[in-house]
Formats: structure tokens, sequence, C-alpha cells
């Protein structure tokens, strides 16, 4: 009877530890909930809580993105997908990368960075980012750092208290970003890279071609990673992964997105499509 029960006990254990590394590997799922019409090359997409509020903010090109010609916005969308405000801020560029910190949306513009009041959507200052070349995706970390990547340049800068420096150097075709803690997540050219606090490099994982774009994570286990010529990809910690999307031979892109664990969407500009899609994701 002992060695019963032991046996049960033990065959109940692998059944336990056999479900919890399945659910640990488990990929998700993406199927189309709603999509935005009419906004001329949606760059970045950006989740917003403002007073018990949630919305999204879309960076919109509106023509060349090198050109310094004023015609840049930023669009703000319903959670349910419902276009609110076309030009929620303007004045911009080529605006590209969001981030918040504190009461301000922190937004690259080619070779600054404008500072612009959440509560109004107005400017409010603009950080030049002196060498920068094409300044891409930004993101914040909880000490408010501001991180900005510039893909021109290769390279990654903070700013502190106002003040941009060098980062990292030699990061070619530097784009997407992450924090996930106090680690950077990169992507470099078609490589995921994470990058400790002493801006020490650790591949993750290598796409088979394009930029990677947007960056998140999802769970302690993986994370969502577009491809902006038209994928979307799940990524294991420890580098396998899975596409989950591919438009790349219909010409649909897929930029810097939004992710929202408290909805599980994937909000995604699809940049010469001039549309933004939501996806669900489902595990």
């Amino acid at each position: 009877m002992q060695f019963i029960l032991k046996t049960a006990l033990l065959f109940s254990l692998l059944i336990g530890a056999t479900e919890v590394m399945a659910a640990k590997t488990s990929e998700p799922s993406l199927s189309l909930v709603w999509q935005v019409t009419g906004l001329d090359i949606p760059e970045s997409v950006l989740e917003v809580h403002q007073g018990g509020q949630d919305f999204f903010l879309v960076s919109v090109l509106k023509g060349d993105y090198y050109s310094k010609d004023g015609n840049g916005d930023i669009a703000k969308i319903s959670k349910n997908g419902q276009l609110l405000d076309s030009a929620w801020a303007s004045g911009l560029n080529a605006p590209k990368g969001m981030a918040i910190s504190g009461k301000f949306l922190y937004v690259s513009d080619i070779d600054e960075v404008a500072v612009i009041d959440l509560k109004n959507g107005a400017i409010v200052n603009l950080i030049p980012i002196p060498g920068s070349a094409f300044l891409n995706d930004v993101v914040a970390n909880k000490h408010g750092d501001i991180f900005v990547s510039d893909t021109g340049a290769g390279k990654i800068y903070r700013i502190r208290n106002g003040v941009p420096e060098i980062y990292i150097d030699n990061v070619p075709s530097a784009n997407g970003l992450a924090i996930e803690k106090d680690i950077l997540l990169v992507g470099s050219g078609s490589q995921l890279v994470r990058y400790n606090t002493a801006s020490e490099a650790t591949l993750i994982t290598q796409m088979p071609f394009g930029l990677i774009d947007g960056i998140a994570e999802v769970k302690c286990d993986g994370y969502l990673v577009s491809v902006w010529e038209g994928q979307i990809y799940w990524v294991n910690s420890d580098g396998t992964k899975t596409l989950l999307l591919d438009s790349s031979t219909t010409g649909i892109f897929t930029a810097d997105f939004a992710y929202s664990k408290k909805r599980k969407l994937l909000v995604v500009p699809n940049f010469f499509s001039n549309t933004v899609s939501a996806y669900r994701v489902t595990y």
C-alpha cells in the first residue's frame, strides 16, 4: 500500500510538473479585433492610462520620415478602436517612438526628442540629440531615464534630467527598445539583444530577415516581437521562436506596436497601409 501511495504521489507530481511546463511554454495566437483606417503612415503605438481612462496614442509621420516639415502628428484612439483625435498633438516633423515618464510624453523626432504635456498634447520642450542621425524608438525606466535608439548612427542615448548622452555605442541598426526590470532589450537589425546595466550584450535570438521594431515582455518566459517588414513572432526566453503573423508577402508592415496586458491586446501600426490593427492575444 505504501508503495502504491508513493507511486500515485509521484505520478501526480509528474503530471503537475508537465502541466506547468506546458503552461510556461505555451505560445499565443492572434485574432483581429478592430482596425482604424485613414492615418497617414502610422509608426508607433503607445497605451496610456490617464484620469481613469485608457486609450492609445499613435505617432503619424504624414509624409517623408526624414523631412523637417512640421506635418507630423500624434493621433488618439479609444480602447475600442475609435479614432478620437487625428491630431491630438501636432507640429512635429516625423514622430516615431514614444514613452511616458511622469506627466509627459517623450517622442523621437529625427534628431531631437519632443516633450509633450499629457494633459493637452502641447509641446513643452525639445531636447536636441547632438550627432544623431535617425532617432527611432523610445522607452523610459522607473527611475525617469529616457532611452532613445538611433538607427542611423547605431547608438542608444540616455536622457537623464533633460541631458542626453551616449549610453551604448556600436549597436548596428538600433531600433526597437523595451525595458525588462533594469535590463534593456534592443532590436539591432534582425537580432534581439539583451543589455545589462554594465551595457554587456547577450544575444537572445535572430530573425530570418528584416528589422526588429516592436518588443514587449508578455510574461516571464517570453516576448512579442515585430519585424518591420510584416512579421510578428513569439520569442521564448531561451531564444526559440514561433511566427504568429506574416503579412510580408502582401506588403502590410508591422511597425512599433503596443501590447496591453490588461486587455491582452496587441495594437500594431501598419505603416504604408495607413491602418492600425488590434489583435487579441490568446494563450
